[in-house]
């Protein structure tokens, strides 16, 4: 029996350890664990900031050159990184969708001016 919860316990996804509004401790470890910005993160930001205007999701991964399925959730981690936000304005995507508008903020333009 030991062994069985030793091998769930090893399948567990970390990263889903954390809710975009969750509570403050929740979202402190969640920082603690993603301070460094690299990979997918730090492509969605520089494309964010080399777009010079707030952007959905489908205009970052078209800069990018990336698929958006791969860059949606590296946008929920640089906010809860407090990297950037949401800018309340939805704009629809190709399919008619609408998506979040996201701004950086201005420690995310600091440190996208840095990358």
């Amino acid at each position: 029996m030991l062994g069985s919860i030793r091998n769930m316990l090893a399948k567990i996804n970390i990263k889903k350890m954390h809710h975009r509004n969750g509570p403050n401790t929740e979202r402190a470890a969640a920082h603690k664990v993603a301070r460094k910005i690299s990979g997918r993160r730090k492509q969605a930001l520089q494309s964010l900031y080399w777009l010079q205007k707030p952007a959905n999701g489908e205009e970052i991964s078209h800069r990018a050159g990336l698929s958006v399925l791969s860059i949606r959730p590296r946008l929920t981690e640089l906010q809860e990184m407090l990297l950037i936000e949401d800018t309340q304005i939805r704009r629809k995507n190709r399919f008619g969708n609408l998506e979040i508008v996201w701004s950086l903020t201005e420690e995310g333009k600091k440190i996208a001016n840095q990358l």
